[in-house]
């Protein structure tokens, strides 16, 4: 189960082989005129010393290491160490490896974050946040529903829908209620303490009764906070369970939730707090890249 942390890893992915044909110039230039024949030959449409850089790139997240040496790269991807050598060198050259380890091995460069931040910018967050919603829904087999806090209102601004039958209330541009259901209580949960106590006052009588419930839903807020995710069962919709967690800016406020909707004994079957923590997890990805888009 990979968390939304792996959108950065094809990212930067992409953003390396949009790269590719500066790149493949300089290692190219470093080798023999007869070597060129026989790799066209063998892949006449793909260039064999980019492939060969790109694995080199990817082999640290591979290995989960900060520092690789020649032999450990020649041994890892089945190369020659004077063909390792020079991809790296030309890597070294154009900023995608650096080289300052003591025993002489290479980390990568930061060329790569900045070339991936150039593509994320290009990247809107509501094509990420829908990439990993695709992603949920495939997983869980049940709605997935982002809720974006628009003038103090909760809206439903998009719905991935799975192959169960769920008659919901969360239908794309319907606004939703803050004091009730799990992503409607989620965004709230995460607003300016002005803004969460003008809700509460408007939202309840003026009377013991109203009071007391002001007061349980404050708490029930504050654990919200606390455990980073809101459950609901059968508050809006009859048989129908959800787990919703925050998407938030870089102020800590909420601007979307993130929920999974599905038939109240389904969604108990498949744990709803590991799905809360997937979902955190997937939140916590999009708000990391969301800020390099801002």
């Amino acid at each position: 189960m990979k968390p939304f942390s792996d959108l950065t890893l094809r990212v930067k992915r992409i953003a390396f082989l949009k790269q590719a044909d500066i790149l493949g110039i300089c290692i190219l230039s470093g080798q023999t005129r007869h070597q060129e024949e026989i790799m066209e030959e063998k892949h006449p449409q793909y260039i064999n010393s980019i492939i060969r850089a790109v694995k080199i790139l990817e082999l640290y997240g591979k290995l989960n290491t900060q520092y690789l040496g020649i032999a450990e790269i020649s041994n890892e991807l089945k190369l020659q160490r004077t063909t390792t050598f020079n991809i790296v060198k030309t890597l070294l050259h154009e900023g995608w490896l650096v080289q300052d380890s003591p025993n002489g091995k290479y980390r990568l460069g930061t060329r790569i974050l900045q070339v991936s931040a150039m593509v994320t910018r290009n990247i809107s967050t509501e094509d990420m946040i829908l990439e990993e919603m695709h992603r949920l829904r495939d997983m869980y087999n049940e709605d997935v529903v982002l809720t974006k806090m628009i003038d103090g209102i909760p809206v439903c601004v998009e719905k991935v829908q799975s192959s169960n039958v769920l008659r919901i209330e969360s239908k794309v541009g319907r606004a939703g209620n803050l004091l009730k259901g799990s992503t409607g209580k989620t965004l709230f949960a995460w607003q300016p303490e002005k803004f969460i106590n003008s809700v509460l006052d408007v939202g309840f009588a003026d009377s013991p009764k109203g009071t007391e419930e002001k007061e349980s839903l404050r708490a029930e807020l504050q654990k919200i906070r606390e455990q980073g995710f809101c459950v609901s069962i059968s508050e809006q919709n009859e048989g129908v369970a959800s787990v919703s967690v925050p998407i938030r800016d870089k102020s800590g406020y909420a601007v979307y939730s993130l929920a999974v909707i599905g038939e109240e004994k389904r969604v108990k079957q498949k744990n709803m707090e590991e799905i809360a923590k997937v979902l955190m997890d997937s939140a916590r990805g999009l708000e990391g890249a969301r800020s390099q888009t801002e």
